[in-house]
């Protein structure tokens, strides 16, 4: 009997532990007010916190392309998983957090314990410039290249649309580019968030696309090669840098169709 009674308590506790794992997998959008944990290991170390205001859960948001800011609500669009707390939250990643117009009381805390993450320069930060690069190799196929915006901007996020955009570059020297298409969509369909709704500006997918399409040419792609359009009818796309389907809506595609196949 006593083993029996291990053997419901054993399997309790794993069953509990799966369905944690599994809670700790889903996907979260709320609005809420930054909180900003100042740690003590060294520079960047600092960590983002967010509340969600449905389930009471402090998330993690310190991943974030785009930072929060103190004193102004964000969007927070993210998938939880089960790393490390190293900073008092449910770490979120994939993440993006939009800082809205809304404002809210500055909020800022102690460690209390929570070490932070010691900054580390991330694996697929750009290189200098001055570095040789090289060119991806054939086969040389029509491939698309996408840069995504948070809520309600066109600004291209330092460390991720410079990325895609020398990846756009070197691509399209390699292939011999004929045509280098530059999309813009906008999320213009309202969806709500913790009762409220959002909804992008139609203006919003040509001015994201303008904004690439002047960038492309400054690194030093031809103009005769760039063909720039805008669309608010945009379908969601697969991406490990973006954690819903509206979230992947807030882009710009960059379609680079080679003048050779080898």
């Amino acid at each position: 009997m006593r083993a029996f009674h291990r053997f419901i308590i054993t399997t309790t506790t794993l069953l509990l532990a799966v369905d944690a794992y599994a809670a700790a997998q889903t996907t979260v959008i709320f609005v809420a007010c930054p909180i900003y944990r100042d740690t003590d290991s060294g520079r960047k170390s600092g960590c983002w916190l967010a509340d969600d205001p449905a389930s009471q859960i402090r998330y993690d948001v310190s991943a974030a392309p785009m930072k929060p800011l103190l004193g102004k609500k964000i969007l927070v669009e993210g998938e939880a998983n089960d790393d490390s707390n190293a900073c008092g939250g449910v770490p979120l990643r994939p993440l993006r957090t939009s800082v809205l117009d809304e404002v809210c009381e500055p909020v800022m805390i102690p460690a209390e314990g929570f070490t932070g993450r010691r900054f580390a320069v991330p694996p697929d930060a750009q290189r200098p410039t001055w570095e040789p690069r090289q060119l991806p190799p054939p086969p040389y196929v029509t491939t698309d290249f996408h840069i995504f915006f948070n809520h309600n901007s066109d600004f291209l996020v330092y460390q991720h649309a410079e990325i895609v955009m020398e990846k756009v570059l070197l691509y399209a020297q390699a292939s011999h580019a004929r045509e280098v298409q530059v999309i813009g969509y906008a999320a213009t369909q309202p969806f709500f968030v913790s009762g409220q709704q959002f909804a992008e500006s139609n203006s919003l997918a040509r001015s994201r696309a303008e904004a690439v399409r002047l960038s492309l040419d400054r690194l030093g792609i031809n103009s005769s090669q760039l063909k720039v359009s805008w669309s608010t009818r945009a379908q969601p796309v697969e991406s490990a840098l973006v954690p819903t389907p509206t979230a992947s809506l807030r882009r710009v595609t960059i379609r680079v169709v080679p003048g050779v196949a080898k």
